[in-house]
């Protein structure tokens, strides 16, 4: 009879540990709506990662930042922002005009860098490969144009919008 209450005792917090869990990933995520409208003081940039249901396991941390001046593989580019894409979503960003580097955290491999102007769209897909169903993925950052991202975001019933999050540290 002890041994029962123990195990009764042990299951419970683990059962609503799980039931948590779920309610956490299952919270209510902001839906894409529309694209945003061009601005002449800034560059729109966008960056979708479509959906694909065989490679959907794996969220990829992306990271955006900027060259000071004009790119030059000597400088190390300002870290801006981070963004997390799962499956079927996206992420969009006003940005000075200027030279960027874009990678995935953790992937030296991906890795695209982009120069935006006043005025300008720049629509970037992150970009899995997999020649296998249990094997290392690649990923790479495609430039595509607006009927491509919107083809992308109405082929399926959701497409979900994450916002970027600034990674510099605030000036007090």
């Amino acid at each position: 009879m002890n041994s029962k209450h123990n195990f009764y005792s042990f299951s419970i917090p683990i059962l609503f540990l799980i039931l948590l869990g779920f309610t956490i990933q299952c919270a209510e995520k902001k839906t894409f709506v529309r694209l945003e409208s061009k601005n002449d003081d800034s560059g729109l940039f966008y960056l979708v990662r479509p959906e694909h249901s065989s490679l959907s396991l794996w969220n990829y941390e992306c990271q955006l930042s900027r060259y000071p001046d004009k790119f030059s593989s000597q400088i190390q580019p300002t870290p801006l922002f981070k963004i997390e894409l799962e499956n079927a979503s996206l992420g969009y960003l006003r940005l000075k005009e200027g030279t960027y580097r874009l990678d995935v955290v953790g992937k030296e491999d991906a890795t695209k860098i982009f120069q935006i102007k006043s005025g300008e769209e720049k629509y970037f897909e992150l970009k899995i490969f997999s020649e296998t169903k249990i094997g290392r993925s690649e990923l790479t950052f495609r430039e595509i144009d607006k009927k491509t991202t919107l083809e992308e975001i109405l082929s399926v019933p959701k497409f979900l919008e994450h916002p970027f999050v600034s990674v510099q540290m605030p000036i007090e």
